[in-house]
């Protein structure tokens, strides 16, 4: 599933199976190497996913402090 498809919290937990296996310490050099890239790419998208989350937030919190 790409990236852009996926749930916030498809992400976090497509990312935490990520670290668990990297912890693990299975696998080969490049197995390592790829998943390590994938976890990069969904830190990446969760970040900014709740960059935007906040920023609704702050506008939502603007406009009732408005009211």
């Amino acid at each position: 599933m790409e990236l852009e498809q996926m749930t916030f919290e498809q992400k976090m937990e497509r990312l935490e199976n990520v670290v668990k296996k990297l912890e693990s310490g299975t696998g080969s050099l490049d197995e390592m190497i790829s998943l390590y890239e994938e976890g990069m790419r969904l830190h990446e998208a969760c970040s900014k996913q709740l960059d935007a989350y906040e920023g609704k937030l702050q506008k939502l919190s603007a406009v009732k402090a408005e009211a």
